[in-house]
């Protein structure tokens, strides 16, 4: 490809895309395209291709488009939310974050570790619920109706049920 190829070709592709556009290359008619997409949701990355896709689709030379997309790795977080004494709205505090950072967009899960009163399973309408287990006897988080999946002690045993703790 010359470079005043390369130059046609990124002209073509809309504003949003050029700005983030990392490289170009045409080799055999194939037009591969590497975008950062740092910061973008799933809807704007798949908008992101289409608009690149059809910008270039009917370019001379260009018989297919292939799109990479790379962005840097987000953190982890985990917040942890405790107190040495009781009826403070730890677990009130803990659903509403929960439910706020999912409505943001946020991968967002909740454990409530509480073995003598855990009340998260009831504060997000999952009571009764299991959890179920993987062949790899990992448990899968029960969903929430607010779109948070959980884990709570409320899970595993029945009110008022002793659990034997092993290990």
């Amino acid at each position: 490809m010359t470079e005043n190829t390369g130059n046609e070709l990124e002209r073509r592709l809309p504003d949003a895309a050029r700005a983030r556009l990392q490289s170009l290359r045409l080799a055999d008619g194939v037009a591969t395209l590497v975008f950062d997409v740092t910061g973008l949701d799933g809807l704007e990355r798949d908008r992101l291709e289409i608009a690149a896709k059809d910008a270039l689709r009917e370019a001379p030379g260009v018989s297919e488009v292939r799109v990479a997309m790379m962005g840097e790795k987000r953190a982890r977080s985990i917040i942890a939310v405790g107190s040495g004494k009781g009826g403070v709205g730890k677990s009130t505090l803990s659903a509403n974050l929960a439910i706020a950072l999912a409505r943001s967009g946020l991968r967002t899960g909740l454990v409530d570790a509480d073995i003598y009163g855990p009340s998260q399973a009831r504060l997000m309408a999952t009571e009764g619920a299991r959890p179920q287990a993987t062949s790899e006897k990992k448990l899968i988080p029960v969903q929430s109706e607010w779109g948070v999946p959980m884990l709570s002690m409320a899970h595993l045993a029945s009110p008022g049920q002793a659990i034997a703790w092993r290990g």
